[in-house]
């Protein structure tokens, strides 16, 4: 299948058509098993052309990546760039001389920071922890190492605001303690662990670990750590475990970069259990008895799991709708229920035109989409006509499917927050407020009828990570698409005048959380909107008035003469446009440190007003304003 893969690749980039070969030889990176059709991928994505500024027109973010390592490190270098196209991500790699790692995050003018990245990654192995083999104060030996990779953190994002990632450390499959080694609390096996855990832990929003571990387990102690390599050619990670490290690191660094995606969309017959339910009946289908019963049943709960890290479910299945609710509805042994899903597409329509209405459904991106389909043909077709969905592979046998689901790129996140655990939910609860919209008379009876509330918090260290996560992966409610990382949000917030804010928001149907932010800068006499997003969850309830409304409050306490906004197109933000000039703002002249690409606006504080007709907010200093709507005459009634 590589070769087959390589082959139509090789044609699209000799007829010129860049996007469909970055497309194609990210599914390439889907199988990490063949190690010399990863270098094969390289080499022809080296072909795909760029901007005279490097950037690739092809690609959804191009990212510089500085790899620094404590071993031989091109054959990583060559799989990260290959394994970052399955996320549409044109990936430019800086390789820091052979272990030099330790001096080039000490010198300011190492290649490292002139190459300007924006993200770092540390591949090291455990040979450079510095703990002895039998620690007689283990507690300080883990401690000792622990604070010097976290100071190396420090320093790297002191000096180049860049993203983090470190590759854990791998225990060597043998040491002298053997199976002892499981009983002794200083032994070096269990202090490595050990440090893993802690450093995972010390890490925010602008570092993370990176599993390591889990890749050795999967591919083998041998095919991890094969001596000949090492003694050879210095290489820690063998050949065929480099493909497998690069997709791991990658995928971590994708969904820290709010690239992941964020919905499964199921087939049901042979996918979620064994047989056709409209032909068998709910009685005849093969699920949690047996052999591939138990795999079925494994897989369904393998997938509800899913959702306690924010991806949603949806059904997307070729079947008579009746039909393929019954087994939700009255089979015992299904573990996925009707309330697990945020939607339910079933008919004889196409694959394509029913995920096509399912991204519409949720208001999201095709390529916030992955079919999971038991049916070859029904991922080919999915695969030429939408090539923004990811499509997984599934096996033959339903024993492989969590496998393959689980190893699918784009899954992988990079923090968890507590808006990520009740994603199921709130989108329950969108649903509630679009079926309200669709009886009520005028779009102002149904904004007024939600009454909604709005919260404006300081950027604090509770709600850092969902902020980062928000910017991050916000594209239609986002006036500039800038992406800060956790250190460019925390020196926003330290500016002498500056606000950076976010925005909590709850109607009568749920609280949505924190679904909006906002930073603001001095500007000479003024204050301009650096950052501005919305969650699509809130797309059209009017929250990013409640927001404006209380930066010009504050504006007004601080005797700042304008508001300044920009609006930078992207590919993605049509939705952002009318924002600024909606809530009053008129067309204005680039400030001196101006975009001068960008649409400028301004707003005169002390001539105008921006109000919240539908939304009341409470400020960070206790302030208010907006109004909230009323319960109607049908709902006191109701209320009893």
């Amino acid at each position: 299948m590589s070769a087959d893969l390589l082959a139509e690749a090789r044609r699209r980039v000799d007829d010129g058509d860049a996007a469909g070969a970055a497309a194609v030889l990210g599914r390439v990176a889907e199988d990490a098993s063949n190690a010399g059709a990863w270098m094969a991928a390289d080499r022809l994505a080296a072909r795909l052309p760029r901007g005279e500024d490097g950037s690739a027109p092809w690609a959804r973010r191009s990212v510089r990546l500085a790899l620094l390592a404590s071993h031989t490190s091109g054959p990583l270098a060559s799989a990260l760039r290959v394994a970052a196209l399955a996320h549409g991500i044109a990936l430019d790699v800086h390789e820091a001389p052979y272990h030099a790692y330790e001096q080039e995050i000490a010198d300011p003018t190492s290649g490292t920071y002139a190459s300007r990245p924006d993200v770092v990654l540390l591949a090291v192995d455990q040979r450079e922890a510095r703990l002895p083999d039998l620690s007689a104060s283990p507690e300080e030996d883990v401690r000792r190492e622990v604070d010097r990779w976290r100071a190396h953190w420090e320093l790297i994002r002191s000096r180049s605001r860049a993203l983090v990632l470190q590759t854990s450390f791998v225990p060597p499959s043998a040491d002298a303690l053997g199976d002892v080694a499981l009983r002794t609390p200083g032994a070096r096996r269990r202090l490595l662990r050990q440090v893993n855990d802690e450093l995972a832990l010390a890490g925010d929003s602008g570092a993370y670990v990176v599993d390591a571990e889990a890749v050795a387990a999967e591919v083998g102690a041998g095919a991890w750590a094969d001596p000949r390599y090492w003694f050879a050619a210095k290489q820690a990670v063998g050949p065929g475990a480099v493909p497998h490290l690069a997709r791991r690191v990658v995928d971590v660094l994708a969904g820290a970069l709010g690239l992941g995606r964020k919905v499964l969309a199921l087939d049901l017959d042979n996918t979620l259990w064994g047989g056709v339910v409209g032909e068998d009946g709910v009685g005849g289908i093969v699920l949690g008895d047996g052999p591939a019963g138990e795999a079925f049943a494994e897989f369904q709960a393998y997938l509800s799991s899913l959702r306690s890290r924010g991806l949603l479910l949806a059904v997307c299945s070729k079947n008579n709708p009746a039909d393929a609710r019954l087994p939700f509805e009255q089979h015992p042994e299904m573990r996925l229920r009707l309330e697990d899903l945020v939607a339910f597409e079933a008919s004889w329509d196409t694959k394509p035109e029913a995920l096509r209405r399912i991204a519409k459904q949720l208001d999201v991106g095709l390529d916030a989409l992955v079919l999971v389909d038991d049916n070859p043909a029904e991922r080919e077709i999915v695969r030429q006509l939408l090539p923004q969905v990811g499509v997984v592979e599934l096996p033959a046998q339903p024993s492989g499917y969590v496998r393959a689901v689980a190893s699918f790129p784009g899954l992988q996140s990079a923090a968890l927050t507590a808006d990520d655990a009740r994603r199921t939910e709130r989108y329950h609860a969108r649903r509630e407020a679009a079926d309200l919209e669709g009886s009520a008379a005028t779009r102002e009876d149904f904004l007024t009828s939600l009454r909604m509330t709005a919260r404006i918090e300081p950027l604090d260290e509770v709600n850092l990570a969902r902020i980062v996560q928000l910017v991050g992966k916000t594209n239609q409610l986002n006036l500039t698409g800038r992406r800060h990382q956790a250190a460019d949000v925390l020196d926003l917030a330290a500016r002498p005048g500056a606000v950076v804010w976010g925005l909590r928001m709850s109607d009568r149907f749920d609280d949505h959380g924190l679904v909006g932010v906002l930073a603001a800068v001095p500007s000479g006499g003024d204050l301009r909107i650096d950052t501005f997003v919305l969650s699509c969850r809130v797309l059209g309830r009017t929250a990013e008035r409640a927001m404006l409304d209380a930066l010009h409050a504050f504006a007004v306490t601080e005797g700042r003469a304008r508001l300044l906004g920009e609006f930078v197109a992207t590919d993605r933000n049509a939705p952002a446009r009318p924002i600024l000039p909606e809530a009053g703002f008129r067309p204005a002249h680039a400030p001196p440190d101006g975009d001068l690409a960008a649409q400028w606006w301004e707003l005169v504080v002390d001539e105008q007003r921006i109000g919240s007709p539908f939304v009341a907010w409470t400020g960070p200093d206790g302030s208010g304003g907006g109004e909230v709507g009323t319960p109607t005459q049908d709902e006191e009634v109701a209320r009893g």
